[in-house]
């Protein structure tokens, strides 16, 4: 397991496996070194039980994770923590 800490630059709710009522959030991360993994996955366990972690709630905030890839490239959170306010400029 590594403690990570970056940007989230992006984020998604993703049917894992497909067709399944499981659903996991993907994160595609920024600012986390040169040999952390760009992308990690928060697992449906922890979305039911912290209601605030939505898409749109994280993306562009900071962010402190505990990560361990399980697959190969496949890194899940067993812990994250985001910033009260983002600090990245809204698209829009």
């Amino acid at each position: 397991m590594i403690t990570i800490r970056g940007i989230v630059m992006s984020a998604d709710l993703v049917e894992n496996p497909p067709g399944s009522d499981s659903i996991e959030m993907h994160l595609r991360l920024q600012g986390v070194g040169p040999t952390a993994p760009r992308r990690i996955v928060i697992p449906f366990s922890m979305l039911i039980n912290d209601e605030s972690l939505e898409p749109e709630s994280v993306a562009a905030h900071a962010f402190e994770a505990d990560i361990e890839e399980v697959e190969p490239k496949r890194w899940v959170a067993s812990r994250i923590t985001f910033t009260a306010k983002g600090i990245l400029r809204s698209s829009e």
